[in-house]
């Protein structure tokens, strides 16, 4: 039986594009199946706008790392502390791509 672990989107930071501010966000979602005790934790970056005209509007400019997909075998107890460590890791490696 698979368990949703974790689905979380984070702000990072405020960067501006065209003159308009946008949010850097991290998202991760991490499912754990227990027969097999496999993690599963699927990572992604993107600005989101921040203005309400254009509210919804998401991109994901090449400085940004590319989605990721990570697996770990781990059992159902480990499996919540585990997926909270790869997206701290995922958080870390989007927050260095940040540019100046």
């Amino acid at each position: 039986m698979i368990h949703s672990l974790l689905d979380t989107t984070q702000v990072l930071s405020i960067h501006t594009l065209e003159d308009r501010p946008y949010e850097v966000c991290v998202e991760a979602i991490a499912n754990h199946d227990r027969s097999k005790d496999l993690l599963t934790v699927q990572l992604r970056a993107f600005l989101r706008a921040e203005q309400h005209d254009h509210i919804g509007e998401v991109s994901t400019p090449s400085w940004l790392p590319a989605a990721e997909t990570v697996t770990e075998h781990v059992s159902a107890e480990e499996a919540h502390a585990v997926a909270n460590d790869v997206l701290a890791s995922w958080r870390h490696k989007v927050a260095g791509c940040l540019p100046a």
